[in-house]
């Protein structure tokens, strides 16, 4: 795997960018700044794969990009409708948190995988 740091810089900012938005429309509701510090942990671990991070394999590679824009679409889709519908913190760990670990999970697999 090789790191670009150029669009890694890129997807972190964009990342904390995103995740400000978040904190924002959650600006006075209870658990806002866990909202948004979440959010911005979720979009970063999903967009750093699929800008910043290519794989020697091409097919391993374009896997990787598709399945992390995939839940970063996810994650965008959740944090908003917990940000605007209001941040209930079991709902939204649970709901996250399994998002989040499914999506560590496939990755895992994808990284494991060696043949072309």
């Amino acid at each position: 795997m090789k790191v670009n740091i150029f669009l890694a810089c890129i997807s972190t900012l964009l990342a904390l960018l995103l995740g400000y938005w978040v904190f924002s429309i959650a600006k006075g509701m209870e658990n806002d700044i866990v909202c948004g510090v979440c959010s911005t942990v979720c979009f970063m671990g999903t967009l750093l794969p699929t800008l910043a991070i290519s794989h020697e394999s091409g097919r391993i590679g374009v896997n990787l990009q598709v399945l992390s824009t995939v839940f970063f679409i996810v994650f965008v889709i959740s944090h908003f409708c917990f940000a605007n519908f209001g941040v209930k913190m079991p709902y939204y760990v649970i709901v996250n948190g399994i998002f989040f670990l499914v999506y560590a999970a496939f990755v895992y697999q994808l990284g494991r995988s060696r043949r072309d």
